[in-house]
């Protein structure tokens, strides 16, 4: 049997943390900080506030402080202390809140099936995610997923990030310490950070997600792992789309061919 991770926002779960939403997590610290920002247009303030985190999270993945770049409260907190801010913004209370939300706080269609399935099948699941565990372990916990995980891998439990091989290699202490099979919707952290670590990687691009978009027909036809070394043109698309969002460290199409592409998670389990 397999060790068998997964990557969970934009793979199992919507979660609040949403950035540009008006609602969900960033919805309320922009609220919370807007009126500090001395600017008087509403748009133009919330467009400041997220504006400055953005640049400490952005600063400190440059620096290579990529288990920092995720601390969330620590960039919060720096943010609104800049601001003159007089309260504090408990990122992971504010999660764990807007997780009773069921518009904000979602497992994508199949997960539970996908998970119970491997699950039954004798696989080791685990978590391999860049969130800390105090934002996504309120939301696994919410939508019922968490027990299927042997654990959750997070990058201030283990001193490293996606796409770094170090978290991925720490997640093999909970199988027989080989490589596994990892499930991710990002090229340039969950596909190049696991085949870096000597493991296999799929990739997941599937309705409803951030950012998807539709398997090519042609693609869709084939077995998913027959599809990387077809769609060749389609993971350079979606590599310069990725680039966009999640673009550093920087990845090269050729760190980023999966074994596996698909399109929905009822196809892993064919797979596997």
């Amino acid at each position: 049997m397999a060790l068998i991770s997964f990557d969970l926002d934009g793979v199992l779960q919507h979660s609040p943390f949403r950035w540009s939403s008006p609602d969900g997590v960033f919805g309320e610290i922009k609220r919370e900080l807007v009126p500090y920002a001395s600017i008087a247009d509403p748009e133009q303030a919330a467009r400041a506030v997220l504006a400055l985190v953005d640049r400490e999270h952005q600063g400190r993945l440059h620096s290579g402080q990529l288990v920092a770049a995720h601390d969330w409260d620590g960039i919060i907190a720096l943010v609104a202390n800049q601001l003159g801010y007089p309260g504090r913004l408990a990122v992971a209370e504010i999660m764990t809140r807007h997780c009773e939300n069921p518009r904000l706080c979602e497992a994508y269609a199949g997960a539970r099936e996908c998970l119970q399935t491997m699950a039954d099948r004798g696989h080791t699941l685990v978590a391999i995610t860049n969130g800390y565990r105090s934002y996504q372990e309120p939301v696994l916990r919410k939508l019922g997923l968490l027990g299927f995980f042997k654990a959750l891998i997070t990058p201030e439990a283990v001193g490293a990030a996606k796409p770094e091989p170090g978290i991925f290699r720490a997640a093999q202490a909970y199988g027989d310490g080989s490589p596994g099979i990892h499930i991710g919707d990002v090229l340039t952290h969950d596909i190049a950070g696991a085949k870096r670590a000597g493991w296999q990687a799929v990739y997941v691009v599937q309705k409803g997600a951030p950012g998807a978009t539709e398997l090519p027909p042609e693609l869709a036809a084939l077995p998913p792992r027959e599809r990387p070394q077809h769609g060749l043109d389609w993971l350079k698309f979606r590599l310069d789309r990725d680039r966009k969002f999640h673009g550093w460290p920087p990845a090269d199409l050729a760190d980023c061919i999966p074994d596996a592409i698909v399109s929905h998670l009822s196809e892993i389990p064919e797979f596997l």
